[in-house]
């Protein structure tokens, strides 16, 4: 039998699905010596039919070897390629196949420009695929080189120490990680919960290397030995911050004592102790002290010989107890942050025009305090940027200190619950040419007319604008705040409610006011709050708390 026999009733079979017997009457018309493309298509095509799409592909080849110039062994090969999802090799094949089809053979050439379509529209899915994976699946931040891993995990625990923990329990690796990461432990803050297996813990992770040391008050005295000697092995020389009650304090010295390490105490940076009986005993160990932060809270005379060693304090904070200011401003005039409250200030032994200037000081905020004019009146602050004032009394006017030497550098200016009047306020408002915050809180008789003030309605003597950057506004629990001033205090600022020039601009435009608080003012008319709303990005008015309410019912 010729192949050409062989080949005939192939094709015959192959018209009446007997596939399996076309394959083999194909096999052997190619046995019998048949090289021709159509054969190989014929029999690719019966592969194709069975489900043997690789076979059917190494078929397709062959016909496009032996005929390069047909287009039947391209077109075969690009269904097949679809087929398998190979979706790039289809396209091309279909490309190929284009090239060598008659131009009037329109039929064919539409079918392959809708299998064309198919491949395409397959690729868009298989990419979009591909990248809703490795979105799901990838692991970028692996790829990061050790050092850089450990830096972002290092600036994550800068801004807030208690985020190693979270770091720590993400996955395996950054666990692994965070805890071969010696300097992410270096903040210690040691509480009431198993404070003993926490300083344990953090010691090991730290390599003893702690440079953030702080107890909270409410640490358990039964559990201050064990936490000393885990804490013995420390690398005390690297110690810079200190939080600690003054007990605590005493205790933690006796060990630095014992260690001969005493001189840890003049290497901090940042102290904050409370309440230390026999502190004078410690005096010496701050000689030459390196100390730029200073929070002290009940205070004691004993206390004052810190003045005489310690200089070079930039931020100072004393709460409650007794202290002689003077003599602390002087010995450190670099101060930039003074916080003051629940203090009993004793008048300086000196003359009293002694003043001392503190031309870095940039905010200080005072805080129920009696006799406020020992500080106020002997420091000068130029360049003073945040003032606050509250429940400052027995004084006839916590503002007059500013009368003389106006504040043209203050930004924030917070007063609540003192005593002092609307013209003194408007003073200090108008020599800050920079306020931005304003905060009138707990004080009547004086807010309407500070608002008159600077909405224009009493111009000042010399006819300016005051406040033109303005933003925020805190005028809660002036009981007789009345509506239409805190309505001309925003309208008046509103960008479409201000002078336009011939040209279009609008010179000497104010800031608009973006927040505004009228808590417990309650002549405000509630039929104004939505008005408020609109206009202002953030408002508050609450007449009263839920607790108040039920009070009065």
């Amino acid at each position: 039998m010729s192949w050409k026999a062989s080949f005939q009733q192939g094709i015959s079979n192959f018209k009446r699905n007997k596939h399996s017997e076309a394959l083999v009457l194909f096999d052997e018309a190619i046995s019998l010596g048949c090289d021709s493309f159509i054969v190989y298509d014929s029999r690719a095509a019966v592969h194709e039919k069975l489900g043997n799409n690789k076979a059917a592909l190494l078929d397709a080849k062959k016909a496009v070897d032996t005929a390069p110039d047909r287009w039947q062994g391209y077109a075969r090969s690009a269904r097949l390629f679809h087929a398998l999802n190979k979706d790039e090799a289809a396209i091309k094949m279909i490309d190929l196949a284009l090239e060598r089809i008659k131009p009037d053979d329109a039929q064919r050439r539409q079918e392959l420009n809708a299998l064309k379509l198919q491949a395409t529209d397959a690729l868009k899915a298989a990419d979009e695929r591909r990248r809703a994976h490795i979105a799901k699946t990838a692991y970028h931040i692996g790829k990061l080189p050790v050092e850089i891993f450990a830096e972002i995990f290092g600036f994550v625990v800068a801004a807030d120490h208690a985020q190693i923990l979270k770091l720590s329990h993400v996955c395996k690796h950054w666990r692994s990680m965070a805890i071969k990461t010696p300097s992410l432990w270096q903040t210690l803050v040691v509480s009431k919960n198993r404070p003993t297996r926490k300083v344990r813990l953090w010691m090991e992770r730290a390599q003893t290397r702690i440079s953030d040391l702080s107890f909270h008050h409410n640490v358990s005295e039964m559990d201050w030995p064990s936490i000393l000697l885990e804490l013995s092995p420390l690398s005390w020389c690297g110690l810079r911050s200190l939080t600690v009650s003054g007990s605590l304090f005493s205790r933690l010295y006796n060990l630095l004592q014992q260690l001969s390490k005493t001189k840890v105490i003049s290497r901090l940076e940042h102290l904050d102790v409370t309440g230390c009986p026999g502190f004078e005993r410690f005096l010496p160990d701050f000689e030459d002290s390196h100390l730029d932060t200073l929070k002290v809270a009940n205070f004691t005379p004993s206390m004052g010989g810190l003045w005489s060693r310690v200089h070079r304090l930039k931020t100072m904070t004393i709460e409650a107890g007794w202290v002689e200011i003077f003599p602390a401003l002087t010995a450190n005039q670099s101060l930039e942050n003074l916080v003051i409250s629940n203090l009993v200030l004793i008048s300086m032994q000196s003359g009293g025009d002694d003043r001392v200037e503190l031309s870095n000081l940039q905010c200080l905020k005072l805080f129920n305090i009696a006799s406020v004019s020992v500080i106020t009146r002997v420091v000068v602050a130029p360049n003073l940027q945040v003032l606050h004032l509250f429940n400052i009394s027995h004084s006839s006017d916590v503002l007059e200190f500013a009368h003389a030497d106006p504040l043209r550098a203050l930004r924030e200016l917070r007063v609540g619950s003192c005593t002092t009047t609307a013209s003194s306020l408007n003073i200090i408002i108008a020599g800050a040419p920079l306020l931005e915050t304003l905060q009138i809180s707990g004080m009547h008789g004086v807010v309407n007319d500070v608002l008159d003030f600077i909405c224009g309605t009493r111009p000042n003597d010399q006819h300016q604008d005051v406040c033109t950057f303005l933003k925020h506004v805190d005028l809660s629990s002036c009981g007789d705040l009345l509506t239409r001033n805190a309505y001309s205090l925003v309208k008046t600022r509103l960008r479409t409610d201000q002078p336009v020039t011939a040209d279009g601009g609008q010179l000497g435009c104010k800031a608009e006011i973006e927040s505004l608080r009228l808590d417990d003012c309650p002549l405000i008319e509630a039929e104004m709050l939505p008005w408020f709303r609109g206009k202002v990005k953030v408002f508050s008015c609450v007449y009263m708390t839920k607790k108040e309410g039920k009070q009065r019912r």
